[in-house]
């Protein structure tokens, strides 16, 4: 086997895929999850479009992918939707479908992915459970070359070649290794909810949802709601929505943990359309589906050369043998959907690095040296930081955007809608069949 060996911190579904990859491949690795074998975890919902697919074709094998594809009801593209904008008096502000150019995406319930991709890891023994990350430090091995000691909060360590930070938005290796780039967002609160969809809470939902899931965008207020229905499987079918709302709506208002966060976000929507109301007390009395305040989390930019500052003041800041993906160096609002997706395309480009690194060490005999690892990690992070922080910014950056469709800008944007898209789309179909032909 290759002396070359991997650790990832954060058994989610980005660093779950990526140890599929790895797996898949050879690749010496093991995977260390905070949280107890058979945890219970919340599943809320992630759209997979085009960026996921391409980390599911570079990690795994064909069989898996089938099994995503089962449950995501039909195939991506068949079951692709996109968001109806709207305003807070439930009328339609503009159809994303129409444009030729959103990205399109399929509904899935993140545990069912996440159980998924980290199953077949599981079973081949490559996962510790309960192991909570502490600190790293990079120690020089008796042949002269540098390693990662990766140290846990039960006092275990383990070595490595590369350490890949795969621990989401509270990432502590982020801030070791010197990026400090995630902040909190603390100008909204921001709440969810998840719950089943049986046949009696179909009926209760505004019929516009079986079109898709909704953004309603209001002065201070924004709301995403989408429902998974699969004709009909009541094991799978659900609900999902987010609230935000600015905390300049409620000045010296403090939203406690265990309070009633159902009532404050019925409250938000107090003047929006009965629809919205009904859409939101969907399950209220069932325990099982609470509404649970989140922490608002984005990054800021890095350029491609951030490492650089870091390791002026510090070993261990800014060292090239330590990677970070997914919500660990990009996260961004939750909005346009695109966390997830970003997390697992990462995988694609991330994974040919660590296998051209293995293949080299088996080749050599020897672990890969400092100046190996950085230009792997130049190769990766030069494609991952320019795509990745486009959908931060495109995501809203560090602040919420207010946006309210209530008034004359709903009524310019819907005109748009009815005015230039079919000249759009018509436009695209023609540039389309053009290029097709040459």
């Amino acid at each position: 086997m290759s002396p070359f060996k991997v650790i990832i911190v954060g058994g989610g579904l980005g660093g779950s895929l990526l140890a599929n990859g790895l797996m898949n491949n050879g690749v010496d690795f093991t995977l260390y999850e905070r949280d107890a074998a058979g945890a219970k975890r919340e599943g809320y919902q992630i759209r997979l479009g085009d960026a996921a697919m391409e980390g599911f074709e570079s990690c795994l094998r064909r069989d898996r992918i089938l099994a995503i594809q089962n449950k995501l009801g039909q195939s991506t593209n068949q079951s692709s939707t996109a968001p109806l904008v709207c305003d807070s008096r439930f009328r339609v502000v503009l159809d994303l479908a129409r444009l030729p150019t959103y990205s399109k995406s399929a509904a899935i319930n993140r545990v069912v992915l996440r159980d998924l991709l980290l199953g077949p890891v599981e079973e081949a023994g490559r996962v510790r459970f309960g192991a909570a990350f502490s600190r790293y430090e990079i120690v020089l091995q008796a042949d002269g070359r540098e390693r990662v000691s990766v140290h846990f909060a039960d006092g275990s360590t383990d070595t490595c070649d590369v350490l890949v930070a795969a621990d989401g938005s509270g990432s502590k290796i982020n801030r070791q290794v010197g990026a400090r780039n995630i902040v909190d967002i603390d100008s909204h609160w921001g709440f969810v909810r998840k719950g089943s969809l049986p046949p009696d809470r179909v009926s209760m939902l505004p019929p516009r949802l079986l079109q898709g899931p909704m953004l309603v965008l209001s002065e201070g207020v924004s709301l995403y709601y989408a429902r998974k229905k699969l004709d009909y499987d009541a094991d799978e079918a659900s609900f999902f929505w987010g609230l935000n709302v600015s905390k300049k709506m409620y000045p010296g208002h403090e939203v406690t943990e265990g309070g009633d966060h159902l009532r404050f976000c019925l409250e938000a929507i107090k003047h929006w359309a009965p629809e919205y109301h009904a859409m939101l007390s969907i399950g209220e009395c069932d325990d099982d589906c609470p509404v649970m305040q989140v922490k608002i989390r984005a990054s800021r930019p890095l350029s491609r050369n951030w490492r650089r500052k870091p390791r002026s003041r510090a070993s261990d800041e800014g060292h090239p043998r330590v990677w970070l993906m997914g919500d660990a160096i990009h996260a961004m609002q939750t909005n346009r959907g695109m966390g997830g997706n970003q997390a697992l395309r990462d995988c694609a480009d991330l994974l040919p690095q660590l296998l051209r690194l293995s293949e080299a060490a088996g080749t050599s005999g020897k672990s890969p040296s400092s100046a190996d690892v950085e230009r792997a990690l130049a190769a990766y992070e030069s494609k991952m930081i320019d795509r990745a922080f486009a959908w931060v910014q495109k995501s809203g950056g560090t602040s919420v955007p207010n946006i309210n469709l209530d008034g004359h800008l709903g009524t310019a944007v819907s005109l748009v809608g009815l005015v230039l898209l079919p000249i759009w789309r018509l436009l695209h179909f023609v540039r389309g069949r053009v290029w097709r032909r040459a």
